[in-house]
């Protein structure tokens, strides 16, 4: 019997550190979240960032096709690009 009292305060022990680290992990896991959330924020940003640099790319490209000093390279691009408008356009047309 004279074991009894230590036995309950090992336990008392044990559990007020299992508690401790119980908030310890609950703090961590709040600070993940909200960092997960921060970086998934920056994808977004990356991602929208990166559509519009590949678009200005296309456009780049589109315009030194354009006015480039060979006039007949540009005249066949534009030519190209009316044929797929016009293939375009008599799919829509079925």
């Amino acid at each position: 019997m004279e074991m009894l009292p230590l036995v309950v305060e090992g336990i008392e022990n044990k559990i007020k550190k299992l508690i401790y680290l119980n908030q310890q992990l609950s703090q961590e896991n709040l600070e993940l979240k909200e960092t997960r959330g921060q970086l998934n924020e920056q994808i977004k940003e990356l991602k929208a960032q990166s559509l519009e640099l590949q678009d200005q790319i296309n456009k780049l490209k589109v315009a030194k096709v354009l006015t480039g000093r060979d006039n007949f390279q540009a005249r066949h691009q534009i030519n190209e690009l009316l044929r797929e408008i016009e293939k375009c356009y008599t799919l829509l047309n079925r």
